[in-house]
């Protein structure tokens, strides 16, 4: 959510640290193997990324592809489905266990606690959703492309592609670079929204 303007408290070194969390501190990309998880835990980040058991690594209310993923958000918009835009978003127990240890900020030098860097992400992110159900909610969308800001990472356990934009059909009207969500996950082959911008971009 690299577009966020107010955090909790707003604290200088809050923003500088979620920053860091969301956009792995400008660390290098690499590729990924689809559905697969990385053998070499070692990825040139200056830390170690243990590979997790598969059993771990199960997501509730994933998506079975991009694709599907990019459906369930039309239908959720359409029908003001809350609760099951809600349900793709990554829970608490799947940052605690799954994505908080392989990021910059849970390693030195930040180390920081997982509560900080929840509540940094949570709040605005379910703001985020709620400002996008408002603004799309109920109404006929249709997501025809989708872009990512910034090359995938890959988190041995898990990809992150960063920062989308979606080209949508909303009510038959096409508008381009709409941000219905923010970045994606991609475990295996199960896909969330990391998270929903609380500022969400002007279609232009």
């Amino acid at each position: 959510m690299r577009d966020r303007r107010d955090y909790p408290g707003g604290i200088q070194a809050a923003c500088a640290l979620a920053a860091c969390v969301l956009v792995a501190c400008n660390e290098p990309a690499d590729s990924a193997a689809a559905g697969t998880v990385a053998a070499v835990a070692d990825t040139g980040r200056g830390y170690v990324i243990e590979p997790l058991r598969r059993e771990a690594l199960s997501l509730e209310g994933a998506a079975e592809s991009l694709d599907d993923l990019l459906r369930t958000v039309e239908r959720g918009l359409s029908r003001r489905d809350t609760a099951r835009l809600y349900d793709l978003m990554v829970d608490e127990r799947e940052y605690r266990d799954i994505l908080f240890p392989a990021l910059p900020a849970s390693h030195p030098p930040i180390n920081a606690s997982f509560e900080t860097v929840w509540i940094l992400q949570y709040p605005d992110s379910y703001r985020g959703l709620q400002r996008i159900l408002q603004r799309y909610g109920g109404r006929d969308v249709s997501i025809t492309a989708i872009r990512f800001d910034e090359p995938d990472q890959d988190f041995v356990n898990f990809v992150l592609h960063q920062t989308s934009r979606v080209d949508v059909t909303i009510d038959g009207e096409a508008l381009r670079n709409v941000r219905l969500f923010g970045s994606v996950i991609r475990v295996g082959e199960q896909w969330k929204v990391l998270t929903y911008p609380d500022h969400p971009d002007d279609p232009s």
